[in-house]
């Protein structure tokens, strides 16, 4: 069976989560936590905003760094597992392990170019 891949980001990413998290639903997380999620969303857009900051792809291996350096890279982890994480009900894991947020198909980056 072909692999199907998708260039609609968005729709990826929010896979499922209309269908399984009730809207009116909701956590309660603390104001310094939120704002560090917000100041590294406001990070990534500064730098991805603008064309001029990303001309070569050392300007974007820079930016992104790495686990062991401060780039962009260690700061997604860190909002995503560290800060997010902790927000989270301890249900949802069920359904992360049933794969009801797992989009049918690949995003478009993870086609074999070759």
């Amino acid at each position: 069976m072909k692999k199907e891949y998708t260039d609609n980001i968005i729709e990826h990413a929010f896979y499922g989560i209309e269908e399984n998290i009730p809207a009116d639903r909701t956590v309660v997380v603390t104001l310094r936590d939120l704002m560090k999620v917000h100041a590294a969303l406001q990070e990534l857009n500064q730098f991805f905003h603008q064309p001029s900051h990303m001309q070569t792809l050392e300007d974007v291996e820079t930016y992104l760094g790495s686990l062991e350096t401060n780039g962009a890279f260690k700061l997604i982890t860190m909002a995503r597992c560290d800060i997010m994480g902790n927000m989270l009900p301890d249900d949802l894991d069920a359904l992360v392990d049933q794969g009801v947020f797992d989009p049918p198909n690949a995003p478009y980056y993870f086609e074999d170019k070759g």
